[in-house]
């Protein structure tokens, strides 16, 4: 990776690029062997900066959501199992099955489902579902490494850089790093990380005064 410092582009004209919309566009290029390299580089580097993070390295294949240091996945998965008509069919179903062991008048409903969900099978069921509502491969949040914009947009930067045939550069402040690129006299903003309303929003959680650095990814 190149990490001399840049100039910005000089152009009038600012449009954000959303990962979104365009990610037709960019799957076909997310197992480039130059993408792939940039994204191993960059979470390892994560790794080695915040080793208290897991407390494992990157591993080549694995998926950088997983590496988010808050509650964001985990509270977006929950919400989806628990609200999946599938799992609470079953989930009932195990616990009519715990009840039918314990037809004791005496035993507390409250205490039985507290008891269901220390047994093996409601493990399991909640490991199905977790891993059905868990971002899935290929997706573009499997690639959500939130709270790891300064990383995980180096990749966006690789991507972009790939699938549109430009020279992709990674704008970091001390708060937020996107992708910036040129093409046909416009310079795109692109961040997989976060999705944003519209390009003033995400220029403004960049910062206004914050140091600014440009560098390329090849």
């Amino acid at each position: 990776m190149n990490t001399a410092t840049l100039a910005p582009p000089q152009i009038e004209e600012e449009k954000l690029y959303s990962m979104r919309e365009n990610w037709h566009l960019l799957k076909p290029y997310l197992n480039d062997e130059d993408v792939q390299k940039v994204l191993n580089q960059a979470m390892t580097a994560f790794c080695e900066e915040h080793p208290p993070y897991g407390g494992k390295m990157w591993t080549p294949g694995e998926a950088p959501w997983e590496y988010t240091t808050g509650s964001y996945w985990h509270d977006r998965i929950f919400d989806a199992v628990q609200e999946d008509e599938e799992f609470q069919k079953e989930q009932n179903q195990l616990f009519q099955k715990l009840y039918s062991l314990n037809p004791n008048d005496d035993d507390d409903e409250h205490d039985l489902w507290n008891e269901l969900l220390g047994t093996e099978e409601y493990q399991l069921l909640d490991l199905k579902y977790y891993n059905k509502h868990a971002p899935q491969k290929d997706t573009m949040e499997w690639y959500q490494f939130i709270h790891g914009c300064h990383w995980i947009n180096q990749f966006t930067a690789a991507l972009v850089s790939k699938a549109l045939n430009v020279e992709a550069c990674v704008w970091e402040t001390t708060t937020h790093t996107c992708a910036t690129f040129v093409k046909d006299d416009v310079v795109y903003y692109a961040d997989v990380q976060l999705e944003w309303e519209n390009l003033q929003e995400l220029l403004d959680f960049m910062g206004e005064g914050e140091e600014v650095d440009f560098y390329e990814v090849f």
